[in-house]
């Protein structure tokens, strides 16, 4: 196993079954993308997304809210979108300003065409290990590991954060009764006591709580492995603006078996996978419905 963990070769692998699939039926999907506001790292992904959109020939039609828009307004924009035919799918860039309930707003998008996983029927599935759309983060550490061949199975996997866009559905898939799945899961927080102790115990820990370099080596277990969900912008020591993960990727590289790097990692892969489930929604669209495991062995024979 590589020591670092890049997503390039992974959101490669997915592009290349887009792609497959975009000229193989004929499809131009079409995208809904909604940001509320300008929060750093939510800019960040949705710059990403727009911008392998094009390349790969899907349609991205961004519609960028001020930050004091209110839930009714936003209602509105998202019947519109849920409403209209042309449009295949929609993503909301989380996080949303804290006037906006994320509760209303999930449960408001139709479950057809969230990309994200947000509505609860959507999150109810992964639970239910039931076909559907994964979520676009948890998804791409899934793929990133069944890359690189970390295998879950039997292990100790801690996930930092638990967000119902990131820690809760990390947690039920890895929980799974298939292949690449079946860990024994921690799910750590806020109000967790002796965090220390637990995390030096994974074989695998998913960072997902938004705290700049918050990981460091004496958090970790000997050779184990780290992938980092953290996106975060800090100001570097020349006053420049840079993007950092969760983990202390200097202080843990040694100590660790292997290791995301922020960026070009586990960010890099949730892009890709965000157009594998535009072209899924579009596909369904249309009846062509598929299942997890036929997409998840597109993905790893799209080389061929």
């Amino acid at each position: 196993m590589e020591k670092v963990l890049s997503g390039k070769p992974v959101s490669s692998l997915l592009n290349k079954a887009v792609n497959k699939l975009i000229s193989e039926y004929g499809i131009n999907p079409q995208m809904q993308l909604i940001q509320v506001g300008a929060d750093p790292a939510s800019a960040y992904y949705v710059q990403s997304i727009i911008t392998n959109g094009k390349k790969l020939g899907c349609g991205i039609d961004l519609l960028q809210l001020p930050v004091n828009t209110t839930e009714q307004e936003l209602l509105n924009c998202l019947s519109a979108a849920n409403t209209n035919p042309a449009i295949d799918g929609i993503m909301i860039q989380k996080p949303l300003p804290k006037h906006i309930s994320d509760s209303v707003i999930n449960n408001a998008i139709n479950p057809a065409k969230d990309l994200d996983c947000l509505h609860p029927m959507n999150l109810g599935k992964i639970m239910m290990e039931a076909d559907g759309f994964l979520p676009c983060t948890p998804a791409a550490v899934y793929y990133l590991m069944r890359y690189y061949e970390i295998d879950p199975v039997g292990k100790h996997v801690v996930i930092l954060g638990r967000s119902n866009v990131v820690g809760k559905p990390m947690a039920n898939i890895l929980l799974w009764k298939r292949a690449f799945a079946n860990a024994t899961i921690t799910v750590c927080h806020s109000k967790t006591s002796n965090l220390a102790d637990i995390t030096n115990s994974a074989d695998i820990l998913i960072s997902a709580i938004g705290i700049a370099n918050y990981v460091n080596a004496n958090m970790i277990k000997e050779n184990s492995v780290l992938l980092d969900v953290g996106i975060n912008e800090i100001e570097a020591q020349d006053g420049s603006t840079i993007y950092t993960g969760d983990i202390n990727y200097n202080d843990c590289i040694n100590k660790a078996l292997a290791i995301t790097p922020v960026p070009g990692g586990i960010g890099r892969v949730t892009t890709a996978v965000l157009y594998l489930n535009l072209v899924a929604a579009c596909l369904n669209h249309r009846g062509l419905n598929k299942t997890i495991d036929e997409y998840i062995t597109l993905i790893f024979n799209a080389n061929q």
